[in-house]
């Protein structure tokens, strides 16, 4: 819990040991000291791992998540992922069965994006890497995970908790997301080593008109997504997982987060004939939480349009490519590749025609 008389700081300048025992009720913080993390993969947030000289009680070390001070900052502001984020952790963690660092305060400013998230520090837990791509193992986990989300989202007594949290078919997807599409595409096609199904590649030419044909299809379903289910947003200690980044959540159908997941998450050697399993899968586990109705038919139906649709997310991306670092480059074109290839082996477009 946090004290309601601890403001927002502006920067981390102003996470002083005075704001912290403010906030961290019935703890004493005599010093900390501030350390810049994720410098090469966190863009819309600055991230920092706080050195604490506190009571017995208090952790030693902390993660505070702060806004940008760049032009993601404005980018964040306009798709509302700040206020998604702090809506997760203030009204759904905690609550629904999705794990998630420990949250010891998520505030944000009444008249500005400016916020503060102090979370636990997961680093004695081993974050995945999106490059290498997740075992098969750690992709049903984290499926079993995102199921108990999804069906806590559908109980109408959670239904609250969801108001804060937009469709995932919005004008800004429509009429923003969509039209970036065309000159990522061309950077990809620049610079990908591989070939592209001619099948696929047609249909990229008119993307912004024909895949926004998805978006009506995954809001069939009123679920909470996570929206950004990367490798790099999953921690792992053995058989345990945790997750974080709630900034892209989103309402709407729950296998949208699995084919994100499954087609660019895995390796596609990995991915290549468990589509189909992978989503019964998901589905039991939604049975096992109370939710029926929901056939494969559909499922399988959602998940193909979503593999297309999803598509997007590192093609735009691309759009940066003058001032992306390599290594983010070569991880777009990863994605990309991957989400080809599950296209492809999927016959993903014939739920277009």
């Amino acid at each position: 819990m946090t004290a309601a008389t601890a403001e927002v700081p502006p920067s981390i300048d102003d996470v002083t040991p005075q704001w912290l025992t403010e906030v961290l009720e019935g703890a004493t913080v005599t010093d900390v000291r501030a350390e810049r993390i994720a410098e090469d993969t966190g863009f819309s947030s600055l991230l920092y791992r706080l050195h604490l000289t506190a009571d017995d009680d208090v952790p030693a070390t902390l993660i505070a998540k702060l806004p940008a001070q760049s032009e993601a900052r404005g980018a964040m502001e306009l798709l509302g992922g700040y206020r998604r984020e702090l809506a997760f952790y203030q009204n759904v963690a905690g609550r629904a069965p999705i794990a998630t660092p420990l949250v010891y305060a998520a505030r944000m400013a009444e008249d500005s994006v400016d916020f503060v998230l102090l979370l636990e520090d997961l680093r004695a837990w081993e974050n995945a890497d999106h490059l290498t791509g997740l075992s098969m193992n750690r992709a049903r986990l984290c499926i079993a995970q995102l199921a108990g989300l999804h069906a806590w989202s559908s109980d109408l007594a959670n239904a609250p908790a969801l108001e804060s949290f937009p469709s995932i078919d919005t004008p800004i997807a429509r009429d923003l997301l969509l039209p970036a599409f065309a000159p990522g595409w061309q950077i990809y096609r620049d610079n990908c080593a591989g070939s592209v199904p001619s099948s696929v590649a047609r249909f990229a030419e008119s993307f912004a008109e024909r895949a926004v044909t998805a978006l009506p299809a995954l809001t069939e379903r009123d679920m909470l997504l996570h929206g950004d289910i990367r490798a790099d947003n999953l921690f792992f200690d053995g058989d345990r997982m945790k997750v974080v980044d709630f900034q892209f959540a989103a309402r709407g159908c729950g296998v949208a987060d699995i084919a994100y997941l499954v087609t660019q998450g895995l390796p596609s050697e990995a991915r290549e004939g468990h589509d189909d399993t992978l989503v019964r899968e998901y589905l039991d586990h939604l049975a096992a939480h109370g939710v029926t109705g929901y056939g494969f038919d559909d499922a399988w139906r959602h998940y193909r349009f979503a593999a297309v649709y999803l598509m997007m997310l590192p093609v735009i991306t691309l759009n940066g490519w003058d001032v992306l670092p390599e290594r983010s480059r070569q991880l777009c074109l990863t994605l990309t590749d991957r989400a080809v290839a599950a296209i492809g082996a999927i016959d993903a477009l014939e739920v277009f025609a």
